[in-house]
C-alpha cells in the first residue's frame, strides 16, 4: 500500500522539530499523497528558526477525508504546544475512521486529543524510527 490518493495531514507548532515535520511532509508528497499543513498560529518556526507556512485551517478539513493526521515533536526539552483546533481536529480524525501518527514528544499531542487509545494509532520514537513509522502507516495500521 502506498500514501497515493491519500490525505496526510501535519500539524505545525513553534517549536518543531525539523526532520518530524519535513520527513513526513515530503515522504507523503513524494508517495503521492495530498499533504496539507495545519499550523498553531501563522509563523510558526522549528526549533532552529525555521518557519512553516500552514496551507489550510483546521476548520476547513473535513474529518471523515483525512486519512491519516500526524503530530510531529518539539524539542525534546520541552512539549509541543498544540492550538485548540489541532487538538480538535485529531480527535475528529479519529472518530471518523482515520489513522493517528506521533514522533517523539508529538505522542503528549494524540493523548491530550483520545487519550491513551491504542487503535490506529501508531508512533515513533525519535527521527531515527521515521521510515518504519512510514512503513506501518503504508501498511495500513
Amino acid at each position: 500500500m502506498s500514501l497515493a490518493q491519500q490525505k496526510v495531514v501535519v500539524l505545525a507548532y513553534s517549536g518543531y522539530q525539523e526532520l518530524d515535520f519535513w520527513y513526513p511532509v515530503l515522504r507523503g508528497r513524494e508517495e503521492g499523497a495530498t499533504v496539507h499543513i495545519v499550523a498553531a498560529a501563522a509563523g510558526a518556526e522549528s526549533i532552529l528558526g525555521y518557519p512553516v507556512i500552514p496551507d489550510t485551517d483546521a476548520a476547513d478539513l473535513d474529518p471523515a477525508s483525512v486519512d491519516v493526521i500526524i503530530a510531529p515533536g518539539v524539542a525534546p526539552w520541552d512539549l509541543p504546544q498544540p492550538s485548540g483546533a489541532q487538538v480538535a481536529l485529531v480527535t475528529a480524525v479519529h472518530a471518523a475512521g482515520g489513522r493517528v501518527a506521533s514522533v517523539g514528544n508529538g505522542a503528549s499531542v494524540v493523548a491530550q486529543a483520545i487519550g491513551e487509545q491504542a487503535e490506529r494509532v501508531v508512533s515513533a520514537d525519535g527521527t531515527n524510527d521515521l521510515a518504519e513509522l512510514f512503513a506501518t502507516i503504508r501498511r495500513g495500521v
